[in-house]
């Protein structure tokens, strides 16, 4: 008897964690590729890495939901940056993706607090189909765009007939107020229709960027190689606003689909180095389990400095293959044409950029969702 009642007393003990942790669920992506990459510094030759990320962004995360009743519901989001093809920690940190905890009201919508996705990101985000926002047929990377904000609070509607509203705020948070008030403040909206075979969007964000102007002199420490104090050069102050406006949509007329983006992205004040005007078109077609796509876009800086000389123009093509509903192999090929003063890379891309370099290379690799 007492035998049969130390097993109860022993089941019911390790059945409790597992009763208590039933809404929760571990998920996660691994995407691990090789690329070859030419053209991305002046006399450099084709170089190969295995690079991590080429389509989807691998990620470890964790989420847990709960029915409060009355048509309420709570859930957090915990995802972890895994550098797959090293196994590295990220260099930006572990949790630098999603830590969230949400409301979730099926009548007035959903309020989430934490370190997010932004409304200005899922707006630019609708128009990069099959690629997502990574990967060499992508040009997310030159729509400069927040992808996320620490902070965040953010509000979304529920749906209705299509329509979706969202709004989000993120206090700068600078530890340095006397000089650096507002710095990093942020904030953004959205207004999104979606229906049948048509969705469009419109998103709006501002950040700010307050630095004070710091002084030459020399760092606390001592050089390692001569035992002399390292001298700092003078940093010149910076009091600019970017603003954001991004307008996007798609049309899927099986099995073609057309998308599109024009987006703006000003800065104006001390320091302000941007007024980019951002046009992109992708056309995909379907075909059985594979998506063949290709992209073309335009990013031109029209700032007085750099007009005519920090413009790019962007070409993308790929094939996507589904192995499954949860495993893709793809191959991809990408081409940047940088003006003088335009710098941006292909997305993925494992090797740095200088100023007018014209980066071209080709990318396979796979990826799985758990």
């Amino acid at each position: 008897m007492q035998k049969k009642l130390l097993t109860a007393a022993v089941s019911l003990a390790l059945a409790a964690p597992a009763a208590a942790f039933a809404q929760a669920t571990l998920y996660g992506i691994v995407d691990v590729g090789y690329q070859n990459v030419s053209g991305y510094a002046p006399g450099d030759s084709n170089s190969a890495a295995v690079m991590h990320n080429g389509q989807k962004s691998s990620r470890l995360g964790a989420r847990v939901s709960e029915d409060l009743g009355g048509g309420l519901s709570a859930r957090a989001v915990i995802e972890f940056d895994i550098t797959s093809d090293t196994g590295a920690t990220s260099a930006a940190g572990m949790t630098q993706r999603q830590t969230l905890v949400a409301l979730d009201s099926k009548s007035w919508g959903e309020l989430v607090l934490g370190r997010q996705l932004t409304h200005i990101f899922t707006s630019v985000a609708m128009v990069e189909g099959a690629s997502g926002v990574n990967g060499f047929q992508s040009m997310y990377g030159m729509t400069d765009t927040q992808t996320r904000s620490s902070n965040y609070i953010k509000y979304a509607s529920p749906n209705f007939q299509g329509f979706t509203f969202g709004a989000g705020w993120a206090p700068g948070e600078d530890a340095t107020p006397v000089t650096n008030d507002g710095n990093n403040d942020f904030w953004d909206v959205a207004l999104r229709y979606e229906a049948g075979n048509f969705g469009a969007v419109w998103g709006y964000s501002q950040i700010e960027s307050v630095t004070g102007a710091t002084a030459a002199g020399f760092l606390p420490t001592v050089s390692t190689t001569t035992g002399a104090a390292v001298p700092v050069a003078a940093g010149a102050a910076r009091d600019f606003k970017e603003k954001d406006n991004a307008i996007a949509g798609y049309f899927n007329f099986n099995p073609f689909k057309i998308l599109a983006l024009y987006k703006t992205s000003k800065q104006s004040g001390t320091g302000a180095a941007e007024d980019l005007k951002i046009y992109t078109l992708r056309g995909e077609f379907k075909t059985g389990p594979g998506t063949v796509a290709v992209s073309f876009g335009k990013s031109k800086n029209e700032l007085a400095a750099a007009a005519g000389m920090g413009d790019a123009d962007f070409f993308g093509l790929a094939y996507y293959h589904d192995l499954s509903k949860r495993t893709t192999a793809y191959a991809q090929y990408g081409r940047i044409k940088n003006d003088p003063l335009a710098n941006f890379a292909l997305g993925g891309q494992q090797f740095a950029n200088t100023a007018g370099s014209d980066p071209k290379g080709f990318s396979v690799g796979i990826n799985h969702s758990f």
